[in-house]
């Protein structure tokens, strides 16, 4: 039987970080902010009221663009361009993926939205757009194309700004400014970078550094923190200034200071690597933005390095009194006051034998298991300090190349990216690897239980299933979104599996593999199942799907 298929809709739980900002935009008596988390709402006095994300149909959280035509908002994503009306309605307008729109020039909406069409269609595929004029298109890649004459040029940099004037372009980069005319392409002073656009209240064009400089284009000096450090964009409404910023969210200015006005406590990043609870609480790793964790208020306290090793999370793990935090330098122990950070070389109180902890998994009958590419240190439970109960190192010879590893009771399993898997179950390592056992030896997601059984995911080849007795292997499925595995997770009858598509349930019984409903990203890092619900950490945010399992279901 299926998890009563896994079809229940998606909570309203979308949880999203909205500092990194791309763009404002003013729109229906309100300043709206494109961000890495979503379309955030402002009131004119500064108040977040909102936040479209993928549940309001936008079709990625990662919003890079904003025009407004006539009555309408449009946003270009990266999974494409929506107009949004005064009911914050979301439509899709076109596929493309473009990082920039072209400005509205006098037109309404429905001739903004057949113009968008018309570009989509004649664009060359392959480029990611960055930039528009008539005559000109710049590139995340450093190009500046004229596509009349079929000429280009390279800059250093993703384009950000392209502007005509005078017989000249004009081209901003991330990296710097240059004017492109009879003498060819010519280099301007520019503050520190990397560098944003904007124009100022006069329709000039703002050179903004990233210690929040503000010159003219051209000029060799400006004004000084006249802005908040990394501003990306700015607006005016009633009066009053706002800037977008790279990594701190919306400011608006109140008098002659800058007020912060998107909300704090947020989620620490969006592209999500890990998850566990640890004391009730749900806990969340990022791939660079550190570890944090829900409080009952609802927002979220995050910790980076230096209580970290790393700001890379690779893994975590719970005993119930200490939060165990695998990283790319090393491991982050938190034991209810304080964070201690431990890795190879420096402070090892644990008998690391690597730099990177792969893995930190808590339900071994051995103890806390914290896995590293040389073997598996095994600390007693709850112990404060950590104390270590025993080493245990990898067969010699199996491989240099340790992928990860998850476990539970006397079973320990330990993945890599050229010899499939081994299996510790407290006596001796067992080896399964591909022809025999594994669609391939490159395993990139995997979870065991303490039954025998495992689920492991593949860099191209799908995923295999161990009912602790049969392995059982899916290189593909008409319901499997892609055939990158990159997370996985067991479940009664059967498992989960996390694409860089989509997410899907495996029926063991029957053999069958069903997409799930639309995640607020479909590449889909880390599951985390409960009883009642499952949470998806994407590279777009936090999902949670509530489902619940029928009275009888198939263990194997």
């Amino acid at each position: 039987m299926l998890l009563s298929t896994l079809t229940a809709v998606l909570l309203s739980a979308t949880v999203t970080n909205t500092e990194m900002v791309h763009d404002l935009a003013t729109y229906n008596g309100h300043v709206v902010a494109c961000t890495e988390g979503g379309l955030e709402l402002f009131t004119h006095a500064g108040r977040a009221v909102r936040t479209l994300t993928v549940d309001d149909g936008l079709p990625s959280h990662f919003c890079r663009a904003l025009e407004v035509a006539g009555d309408q908002l449009f946003a270009a994503t990266d999974e494409g361009v929506v107009a949004v009306d005064k009911r914050w309605r979301v439509q899709p307008v076109v596929g493309a993926k473009w990082h920039a729109l072209p400005a509205e020039g006098g037109m309404n909406a429905e001739l903004y939205r057949a113009a968008l069409g018309w570009l989509a269609e004649r664009l060359p595929a392959g480029p990611t757009y960055t930039a528009f004029t008539e005559g000109y298109l710049g590139t995340a890649d450093g190009r500046v194309m004229a596509p009349g004459s079929g000429r280009m040029w390279t800059v250093p940099g993703p384009v950000r700004m392209l502007e005509e004037m005078d017989g000249a372009l004009r081209v901003g980069t991330t990296e710097g400014t240059f004017t492109l005319g009879a003498e060819g392409l010519v280099s301007l002073p520019v503050p520190t970078g990397p560098l944003a656009y904007a124009k100022d209240a006069k329709g000039g064009t703002r050179v903004l550094g990233a210690e929040g400089e503000a010159r003219r284009w051209g000029e060799r000096s400006g004004e000084a923190r006249a802005l908040p450090p990394g501003t990306t964009s700015t607006v005016e409404l009633n009066g009053a200034a706002w800037a977008g910023t790279r990594g701190q969210g919306v400011f608006r200015r109140q008098g002659t200071e800058w007020k912060r006005v998107t909300p704090t406590g947020q989620l620490c990043g969006n592209h999500i690597t890990a998850l566990t609870r640890h004391q009730g609480l749900r806990v969340v790793g990022t791939f660079d933005k550190g570890v944090c964790w829900e409080q009952p208020d609802g927002k979220w306290r995050t910790f980076r390095a230096p209580h970290l090793p790393s700001n890379h999370v690779l893994g975590l793990a719970s005993d119930g009194r200490n939060l165990y935090v695998a990283t790319m330098y090393g491991l982050g122990l938190y034991d209810g006051k304080t964070w201690t950070p431990m890795a190879y070389g420096g402070r090892n109180p644990v008998a690391l034998g690597k730099l990177s902890v792969l893995a930190a998994v808590a339900d071994t009958e051995d103890g806390v298991a914290l896995v590293d590419g040389r073997g598996t240190s095994f600390v007693k439970r709850a112990s404060q300090p950590l104390e270590l109960a025993k080493r245990l190192p990898l067969p010699e010879g199996w491989s240099t190349h340790v992928s990860g590893a998850h476990g539970a009771g006397r079973y320990l399993w330990v993945a890599s990216e050229d010899r499939g898997l081994l299996r510790w179950d407290g006596m001796q390592w067992t080896r399964y690897h591909d022809g025999k056992h594994l669609t391939d030896n490159w395993v990139t997601a995997l979870s065991a239980d303490e039954e025998g059984r495992a689920v492991v995911g593949t860099c191209q080849d799908g995923f295999s299933y161990f009912d602790g007795e049969h392995w059982t292997r899916v290189r593909d499925a008409e319901g499997l979104p892609s055939r990158y595995v990159v997370s996985a997770a067991l479940v009664p009858g059967g498992a989960l599996l996390g694409t860089l598509l989509g997410a899907a349930h495996y029926d063991a019984l029957s053999g069958t593999v069903r997409p799930l409903p639309k995640l607020a990203d479909p590449r889909v890092y880390a599951l985390w199942v409960e009883e009642g619900t499952v949470l998806f950490g994407t590279e777009g945010g936090l999902s949670q799907l509530d489902w619940s399992a029928p009275a009888a279901v198939t263990r194997r």
